[in-house]
C-alpha cells in the first residue's frame, strides 16, 4: 500500500510541476507583450478620485464617468465638492466627458455638491442613487440630454435644490428633462421641448389629467404613483413602454387608453387601481407580471395581429417559437396572467404550457385546486398568497423565487420530481408540516422553507446546495437528515429553530458554514468518522465560541473511501499552492 501511495504521489507531483512550468512560461510571454496592454488596457483611468472609461466609437472619442475611488474599508475618498471636467487627456488624446455612467456615484457617502460640464449628454440609471448627502447638482441649462435614466437621484435630498424658486412647479434639467412637477394645476401639458420624464415625477400629485407631447417615448417606474385624482389616461402612440408601478396606487384610475404601437408593460403597473379592462395591441411583446395587484381587472382584449399573446379561458397566454436543428419549430407557451376576478375554483393548466409566469396566479384566493398534467417550470411569485390546501407537484420540475410564499393552507407537499427550489419558495407557509424531496434535488434556496411548521426534514440530492437560512424560524423542527448527495450547508440554515435535537450529516457534505447551526446548542450531531463533515463538526465543537457542542459517530468511511479522500485532499492542496497561492 505504501509503494502504491508513493507512486501515485510521484505522478501527481510530476504533473503539477509540468503544469506549473507551462503556466510560468505562458504568463511570462503574456506580460512581456507590451503592445497587448497598450491595445487592450488603456480604457480606464483615474483622476482626482474619479474613474473614467475611455471610449472610441467611429470618430467620436469620449469618456464616461464610471466610478469613484474608495479606501481599504470601501469608503469614498472624494471630497465634498466635485467638478467634472469637460475633457480628459490620455496618451496624447483628448476625450470629451459626455456621460455619467450606471451607478457612477451610487451610495457615495462624502459627496455633497457636484458640477457637471456642458458636454454631458447622458446620465444613466442610478447614477447618484443612494448618495444620501448630495444636496446640490449643478447642471448647465444648455444641456440637451440624449438619455436620462431611472432613479438617477433616488435616495438623495437634491430635489430641494432643483426646486428652489420654481414658482410654476416645473423642475426641468437642461433643455429637455422634466425631473418633477410640484405645481397645483389639475391639468398638466408636457412642454414640447421635453423628451424625458423622470421616474416619480408626478408622485402623489393632485393632477386629474395629463397631456403628453410626441417626444416622450417611455413612462419610467412610479412616474404617476399615488396620483389619486387620475381617473382616465390616454397613452399616445409615441409612448411604447410603461415602467414598474407607473400608475400604482392611483386609486381612482378606471380607464387606460393604449394604442397599437405600445410594446412593454412593467411589473405591477396598475397595482391598486380600479382599471377593469386592458387592451393588448399588435406590438406588445412583454406583459409579464404587469397586472399583479390590479384586483378589479375583468377583461383583457388582445389584437388579432399580436403574434405572441392570446386571451382565453380567463387566462393570458404568451407563445414563442424557436427553430430546431432539423428546421422544424418548437413552441413554448407561458401563462402570464389569470384573472383574479374569475369565479373559477379549479384551474387545469393546458398541456402545451411549459411555464407558469411570474405573478400569474398571485393572490388568487378563490382557487381551491390547480391541475398540472405536463412538466413545467413555476416562475417567481406565481402562486404567492393563494389559499388552496392541496397542490399536485408531480409535474413541477423547478420552482422559482417566492413561488408559493405565504400559501398558509398548504400542509403537505411532494417534490419528488423537483430539482431546483429557489429562495423563499415556500417561506411563510405556516401550516406546512411535511415535505418529500427529490433524490436528485440540487438546490434548496435561501429561506426556501423559513417559518414553516416542519417537524422533520430528510433530504439527499445531486451535489445539493442548502442555501442560507433555508429552514430558519422553523419552531417545530426537531430532526434533520442530510443524506448522501448534500454537499454544501450555508449560514443560518437552522437559525431560530429552538426545538432542533438531532442532525445527521452525510459523508458527501464538503462545506458547513460556521453559522449554519447558530443558537443550536442542544443539537446532537450524527456524523461519519473521517469524512469532511466530521472534520468540520469536530473543529466547530472544539471552538468555545461556536454553538456546536455535541456529536457522535454513527459510521465511518471505508478504507478505500479514506484513501480516495487522502489523495483528493492532497491534490487540492497542491493545486492551491501552485495555481491559487
Amino acid at each position: 500500500m505504501k509503494n502504491i501511495s508513493k507512486k501515485i504521489l510521484a505522478v501527481l507531483l510530476a504533473l503539477t510541476c509540468a503544469f506549473s512550468a507551462l503556466a510560468v512560461n505562458a504568463s511570462a510571454s503574456f506580460f512581456d507583450d507590451e503592445d497587448y496592454f497598450d491595445d487592450i488596457f488603456f480604457d480606464t483611468i483615474v483622476e482626482d478620485g474619479i474613474y473614467y472609461t475611455l471610449n472610441a466609437i467611429d470618430e467620436f472619442i469620449y469618456a464616461t464617468v464610471s466610478d469613484f475611488e474608495t479606501d481599504d474599508e470601501g469608503k469614498s475618498v472624494l471630497p465634498e465638492t466635485v467638478v467634472i471636467p469637460e475633457s480628459i487627456e490620455h496618451k496624447g488624446e483628448t476625450y470629451t466627458v459626455a456621460e455619467i455612467g450606471y451607478m457612477a456615484f451610487a451610495d457615495c457617502s462624502t459627496l455633497r455638491e457636484i458640477t457637471l460640464p456642458s458636454t454631458i449628454t447622458s446620465i444613466n440609471d442610478y447614477a447618484f442613487s443612494g448618495a444620501s448627502y448630495l444636496e446640490k447638482v449643478v447642471i448647465p441649462s444648455d444641456i440637451e440630454f440624449s438619455y436620462f435614466g431611472k432613479e438617477v437621484f433616488f435616495g438623495t435630498p437634491v430635489l430641494g435644490y432643483f426646486a428652489e424658486n420654481r414658482e410654476d412647479g416645473e423642475v426641468i434639467l437642461g433643455q429637455n428633462v422634466l425631473l418633477a412637477y410640484l405645481g397645483n394645476e389639475k391639468t398638466y401639458t408636457v412642454p414640447e421641448k421635453i423628451d424625458f420624464i423622470a421616474d416619480r415625477c408626478f408622485f402623489m400629485s393632485g393632477i386629474e389629467k395629463i397631456n403628453f407631447n410626441e417626444s416622450v417615448t417611455e413612462i419610467l417606474p412610479y412616474t404617476f404613483a399615488s396620483c389619486r385624482n387620475l381617473k382616465e389616461i390616454d397613452i399616445p402612440d409615441s409612448i411604447t413602454a410603461l415602467g414598474e408601478g407607473a400608475f400604482s396606487n392611483c386609486t381612482n384610475l378606471e380607464k387606460v387608453n393604449l394604442g397599437d404601437s405600445f410594446e412593454l408593460f412593467g411589473y405591477k403597473v396598475f397595482e391598486g387601481t380600479k382599471v377593469k379592462e386592458i387592451y393588448i395591441g399588435a406590438s406588445v411583446v412583454d406583459a409579464m407580471g404587469a397586472f399583479t395587484g390590479c384586483n378589479t381587472l375583468e377583461k383583457i382584449t388582445v389584437s388579432e395581429d399580436n403574434e405572441y399573446y392570446t386571451f382565453e379561458d380567463e387566462t393570458l397566454f404568451y407563445t414563442i417559437e424557436s427553430e430546431l436543428e432539423d428546421g422544424t419549430y418548437e413552441y413554448s407557451t407561458i401563462i402570464e396572467y389569470f384573472l383574479i376576478t374569475s369565479d373559477k375554483t379549479t384551474y387545469t393548466v393546458p398541456e402545451n404550457v411549459t411555464v407558469i409566469g411570474a405573478y400569474a396566479f398571485y393572490n388568487c384566493k378563490q382557487l381551491d385546486e390547480v391541475i398540472i398534467n405536463s412538466p413545467l417550470y413555476i416562475s417567481q411569485q406565481a402562486f404567492s398568497y393563494c389559499d388552496f390546501e392541496d397542490f399536485d407537484f408531480t409535474n413541477v420540475t423547478d420552482i422559482a423565487y417566492g413561488a408559493f410564499r405565504g400559501c398558509k393552507n398548504l400542509t403537505e407537499i411532494d417534490l419528488s420530481n423537483t430539482g431546483y427550489i429557489e429562495d423563499s419558495a415556500f417561506e411563510n407557509c405556516t401550516n406546512l408540516r411535511n415535505v418529500t424531496f427529490s433524490n436528485s434535488v440540487y438546490y434548496v434556496g435561501s429561506r426556501a422553507f423559513a417559518n414553516t411548521a416542519l417537524a422533520e426534514v430528510e433530504i439527499g440530492g445531486d451535489w445539493c446546495d442548502i442555501g442560507e437560512g433555508a429552514f430558519e424560524d422553523c419552531k417545530n423542527l426537531k430532526k434533520v437528515n442530510f443524506n448522501d448527495g448534500v454537499a454544501y450547508i450555508n449560514g443560518n440554515v437552522f437559525a431560530s429553530c429552538p426545538s432542533l435535537e438531532t442532525v445527521f450529516v452525510s459523508k458527501t457534505v464538503e462545506y458547513i458554514d460556521c453559522y449554519a447551526f447558530e443558537d443550536c446548542r442542544n443539537v446532537n450531531f450524527q456524523i461519519i468518522k473521517y469524512s469532511d463533515a466530521a472534520d468540520i463538526i469536530i473543529e466547530y465543537a472544539d471552538d468555545a465560541d461556536n454553538d456546536v457542542t455535541k456529536y457522535e459517530f454513527v459510521g465511518k468511511l471505508t478504507i478505500f473511501e479514506r484513501i480516495a479522500k487522502f489523495f483528493t485532499d492532497l491534490f487540492e492542496k497542491i493545486y492551491e499552492f501552485f495555481f491559487l497561492w
